[in-house]
């Protein structure tokens, strides 16, 4: 449905705002969230578990269906998926590098994994954020809503390889490290030992491969919503990626 072809109530003075505007004419309410819950149909999470199996078998097509009409419920569920794939790599180094008592592993775990919902969250809401910006500069008609779902969905490559990855490293991180727990530069040691290793680089390989192919996703669902080419949607959500991706090289050499 084109923006024309909607006309909506402003909820502030009760006028009608025909062909799409997104700030009332006459009291200047912003109209965004009226808008979108008129031209967009209330998503459920069966319908999402429909949306994660077509992502994986046919994901160009249920691109398209994504993009006209988005939804957050997808994104949220990803971001919990990362957190504790997340969550379970931290616990994987702590468990190897002997740091603590086995009884105080459940209670790392579930502050790990309330920890780490912060970085994807920031990642999601941020990366929309620039992303939209990246297709108004493009000309692009995506909204708000649209560049949300597109990276939300996008996420999904990222939950398979944070959830792998902490369960490789529960089984491959070495074993035998024993460093003092008073001592923060030989706990520091340790973790650097493991993160060095081969089941740690290969980790590092995969977060990187992951993100990459939530790239492609990205484009899949951006460029309809946006109605791009696949050059101007592959501009749009490259920005990001690089930014983010410059960030992950500079923090794992830096450290």
């Amino acid at each position: 449905m084109s923006t024309e072809e909607v006309i909506i109530r402003c909820p502030i003075c009760n006028e009608t705002s025909p062909q799409g505007y997104l700030l009332c004419p006459f009291c200047g309410a912003d109209l965004t969230k009226t808008y979108e819950a008129k031209i967009f149909a209330p998503v459920t999470y069966k319908e999402v578990w429909y949306r994660f199996k077509a992502l994986v078998m046919t994901p160009r097509v249920i691109s398209n269906e994504i993009a006209e009409n988005p939804d957050s419920k997808g994104g949220f569920l990803f971001i919990i998926a990362i957190a504790l794939g997340l969550a379970t790599q931290l616990s994987a180094y702590i468990i190897h590098a002997r740091v603590l008592d086995w009884k105080f592993y459940p209670v790392i775990f579930l502050l790990g994994w309330i920890f780490t919902l912060i970085l994807p969250t920031l990642i999601w809401f941020l990366g929309s954020w620039i992303i939209r910006t990246m297709t108004r500069l493009l000309g692009g008609k995506g909204n708000r809503k649209q560049i949300r779902a597109a990276v939300g969905y996008g996420l999904m490559p990222v939950v398979f390889v944070e959830l792998l990855i902490g369960i490789f490293q529960l089984i491959a991180l070495p074993w035998g490290l024993d460093p003092d727990p008073s001592s923060f530069l030989e706990i520091f040691n340790a973790m650097a030992d493991l993160r060095n290793s081969f089941a740690g680089i290969f980790g590092i390989v995969l977060h990187f491969s992951g993100f990459l192919v939530a790239g492609v996703y990205i484009v899949f669902i951006l460029k309809p919503a946006s109605e791009f080419s696949w050059i101007e949607a592959a501009i749009s959500a490259g920005v990001p990626l690089l930014l983010f991706t410059i960030l992950l090289i500079t923090y794992y050499v830096g450290t």
